[in-house]
């Protein structure tokens, strides 16, 4: 399938009340064409096992929200070694321009134990990066793959080491934060103690923290105390 031919079946596939839905809960998105994430995952796939995947990549230059994301997809699943992997990745990400994009493309990623030190170091090159959904894009991989005890020192070093005022960035971080609460609670309170966070990350973290039901109500009044 070619990036026309993707695009035609994007548009026969148009739900103009999803779309409509879908840009109030992602206001960022552009060119929405309204085609629910199951159906894009299918033509993904369909994509990938037509095996020309790595031409469709080649010869695309996603426009619509919709076209965004599956590219998205099929760079995170698409059976191709790591280092292509990693060099389109760093193609793709100036196309993120919103959190939904960013986010399923993170979540779809299966990473196999033995390359997450490559792609702790890949993202780790990526903090110096200005741009708000590059940096967004960082720590949802983190709390996506990375929420493990061997990795836990580094990531809180990586949270107090990025500084940005981008809103996207901040919600990031604290969604983060809040997710390592609820799998390493002494840890995660040592860190909230004397964390560098923003006011509002920190507070944003123990809000979402909260809300969680996987968090106990006396562990939750013990965090409320950490406070801003």
């Amino acid at each position: 399938m070619s990036p026309e031919e993707l695009r035609e079946k994007l548009f026969e596939m148009e739900d103009v009340n999803y779309r409509i839905f879908h840009l109030k809960t992602c206001p960022q998105a552009q060119h929405v064409i309204g085609v629910r994430l199951p159906e894009q995952r299918k033509l993904a796939k369909e994509i990938i096992k037509s095996g020309s995947y790595w031409q469709f990549i080649d010869n695309n230059t996603p426009h619509h929200y919709e076209e965004v994301l599956i590219t998205g997809l099929i760079i995170a699943t698409a059976p191709m070694g790591l280092q292509e992997r990693l060099d389109h990745i760093i193609w793709f990400l100036p196309f993120i321009n919103n959190w939904a994009v960013c986010d399923t493309f993170c979540n779809s990623f299966k990473i196999k134990a033995p390359d997450l030190a490559t792609y702790w170091q890949f993202i780790s090159q990526l903090t110096t990066n200005t741009e708000e959904y590059t940096l967004r894009f960082v720590f949802v991989m983190i709390l996506c793959h990375f929420i493990q005890a061997d990795y836990l020192n580094r990531i809180f070093q990586l949270l107090d080491s990025i500084q940005s005022e981008k809103y996207y960035v901040e919600m990031a971080k604290a969604w983060l934060v809040a997710e390592l609460f609820t799998k390493f609670p002494r840890e995660t309170l040592d860190y909230l103690s004397h964390d560098q966070l923003s006011t509002f990350a920190h507070n944003k973290a123990i809000q979402k923290a909260c809300e969680s039901r996987r968090i106990s109500t006396e562990d939750k009044q013990h965090l409320r105390t950490f406070k801003l």
